[in-house]
This record gives structure tokens, C-alpha cells and sequence, in this order.
């Protein structure tokens, strides 16, 4: 057990998995995809910094009529231009492609020539010539290809395996995702699930949480327990009704100790900006940074006392205190204004 004050326990950061941002893709239903054209570089830079692995821009050819999203805006109709936009290097760019919602054969050639690395494909039966076709043109390309089983609560176990073994066989994926698109599946379900893919299929297993039932994190754990190599997540938990799993308990506890100094400041700020722009609420991520840092009450309560004594946010202290976590020597606010005023730089103040 450890005494108030001691320095804290360092976190021990594990990759988990591959981690997927798809703020600007699912989360852009709650602005009808009318992003401002800056937000495609911001959120794609703070994947970067903050170490996400992949950032899904948008789709490419529109939404389907099924989504009742009302003049959809530019994040519905990616161009390469916006591909290009958000290069940076070792962050692989994805888009996806809704086969319902094509009006016209899509060209990758301009996307993969822009920057595009990674094309997802959401399936259903009915689709699946067109799927089919899409994903041996993407491969052509030189693209990842991943198809997205949606609405998996809905088939029984045998049924999932069934049409994720016929996608392996005829699509060649790279990755198949389980989808929990109504958000009902429980982390012994998704346990279940995603182990019994890994027995049948050669390809790599994702996994989308939504949040209805606040069960998102625990159910990408089990994922990740299960096998999933790849899991998505967003900003704010941006998506539809009741959101995605939130990005900002995996970035706290399985990126950011290990990030580059500034990587904070610009979560925060891209955090503000999506804030702005959708109405969602950002929230404090204090919480959430003593969790991953198992910080007693008494303890966050010296962090904010710190941050008050500094006139600094409490989220800029937190997050700056989970980067240098393994240099503190107390959690007293004085012993924590030594090191401050030692070893942040001014810019990070």
C-alpha cells in the first residue's frame, strides 16, 4: 500500500492494441459531416502526437439514405486534397467506403497518391459483390483493406463466424471487425466473439464499441484480452447517440506516459475546438489521469491545490503529471511546484 504523497506508481504502458480514431469519420454524424476544414489536420496531428496509430478521415462517395443525415457536409465526400491535409509521418490515414451509398464506381488511385494508406468496407449479404470489387481494387492500390461486420449483436455467435469465414474467403481482408453498432454486447460477449474469430479466421480482429451502456472500455479490454489487434475509439466519445468509446481513457493509460512533451497541450486543445464544434462537453480528464496514475483522493486533491498555487487548468497539470510521473519525488503541491518550475519549459506552462 502506498502513503499520501509518496511519489506516485508509474503506470506500466502495454500498446494493447492498434488504436483507430474515428472522431471525424462516426463522430462526424453529429455535425452532418460539416467539419471545419481545419479539424481534418487537427485531429489527425494530435493522433499523431498523443500515439494513435490510425485516423479515419471521413467516407469516401457519401452515406447511405438509411443514416437520415440531411445534406451531408465534406466529411461524407472526402477528396484526396483532404487526405493530404493530414499526412504526417508513421500515422497511417483511413476512409470509409459505404457500398450502398456509391452512385458511381470510386477511384482510389488519387486518395492512395494523396496519402491514404487504409480502406474500410462496411458489410452486409446484399452487398457483398460490391464489397468484393471494392476491396480488390483497394488492394490494387496498395491500401489495408478492413471490412466492418456491423450490428454483430444482432447475429448469433455461429452466424458471426459464419459471415466473417465467407468475407475472409471471398474479400481477403486484412482485418475484419466486429462492430457493436447497437451497443448491446456485454465484455463476456465480446470475449466470446472475438476469441472464437481467432480461431477461425487467418486475418487480424478488430473491434468498434459504442457506449450506450457505459460499457465501451471494458468491452475493447476484452477484446484486446481476446485477440483484437485492432480497436477504435474518439475524441469526446463523438458518434452517434450514445457515442464510441471514448479515446481518452486509452490514450491516458496505454499512450500518453510515453508520449513527447507537448502531446497534452495539443489533446486539450483539439479537445476544446471538437467541443466547440459539436456541443458535446470535454469533461476533465483529472479523474481519469489519478485512476491511471492510482492516486488516492487526498492525493488529486495536492494536484489541485498544485494547479491552483501555479494558475494552471487542473487537466494541463494532471496530464503534465502523468508524463513525469517517474521523476516526481511527492505528491505535496510544494514538491510539485520545485519540479515544475525545474523541468517544464515555459512554452508547456
Amino acid at each position: 500500500m502506498f502513503d499520501h504523497f509518496a511519489p506516485p506508481p508509474v503506470p506500466a504502458t502495454e500498446p494493447l492494441a492498434t488504436l483507430l480514431d474515428v472522431t471525424l469519420r462516426d463522430g462526424g454524424f453529429e455535425v452532418d459531416f460539416h467539419w471545419p476544414d481545419n479539424h481534418f489536420g487537427m485531429v489527425a496531428a494530435t493522433g499523431h502526437a498523443t500515439g494513435v496509430d490510425i485516423v479515419e478521415l471521413g467516407y469516401i462517395g457519401g452515406v447511405p439514405l438509411e443514416h437520415s443525415v440531411a445534406r451531408a457536409g465534406v466529411g461524407a465526400y472526402l477528396t484526396p486534397d483532404h487526405i493530404a491535409a493530414a499526412v504526417h509521418d508513421g500515422l497511417t490515414l483511413a476512409a470509409m467506403v459505404h457500398p450502398s451509398a456509391l452512385s458511381e464506381p470510386v477511384n482510389l488511385a488519387p486518395y492512395a497518391e494523396a496519402g491514404l494508406a487504409m480502406v474500410r468496407l462496411v458489410y452486409h449479404p446484399r452487398w457483398a459483390e460490391a464489397i468484393t470489387a471494392l476491396a480488390t481494387e483497394a488492394r490494387h492500390q496498395g491500401l489495408i483493406v478492413a471490412v466492418n461486420l456491423a450490428l454483430a449483436s444482432r447475429y448469433t455467435a455461429t452466424e458471426l463466424v459464419d459471415h466473417a469465414t465467407r468475407i475472409s474467403e471471398d474479400m481477403a481482408p486484412d482485418v475484419i471487425y466486429v462492430a457493436d453498432t447497437c451497443s448491446a454486447l456485454t465484455p463476456e460477449q465480446v470475449g466470446d466473439l472475438v476469441g472464437r474469430l481467432r480461431v477461425a479466421l487467418d486475418s487480424e480482429i478488430g473491434f468498434h464499441a459504442h457506449d450506450f451502456l457505459h460499457l465501451a472500455y471494458a468491452n475493447a479490454l476484452a477484446a484486446a484480452a481476446a485477440g483484437a489487434t485492432y480497436l477504435d475509439c474518439s475524441l469526446l466519445g463523438l458518434g452517434r447517440g450514445g457515442g464510441n468509446l471514448a479515446a481518452e481513457p486509452l490514450l491516458l493509460r496505454h499512450r500518453l506516459p510515453d508520449a513527447d512533451a507537448g502531446a497534452g497541450a495539443l489533446l486539450l486543445q483539439c479537445r476544446s475546438q471538437l467541443a466547440a464544434t459539436t456541443g458535446r462537453r470535454a469533461g476533465s480528464l483529472v479523474a481519469a489521469v489519478c485512476a491511471t496514475l492510482n492516486l488516492t483522493p487526498v492525493e488529486e486533491q495536492a494536484l489541485r491545490e498544485f494547479a491552483a498555487l501555479e494558475h494552471v487548468d487542473t487537466d494541463t497539470a494532471a496530464l503534465w503529471l502523468l508524463t513525469q510521473a517517474s521523476r516526481v519525488s511527492t505528491l505535496r503541491p510544494q514538491d510539485l511546484r520545485t519540479h515544475w518550475h525545474q523541468h517544464t519549459p515555459m512554452v508547456g506552462r
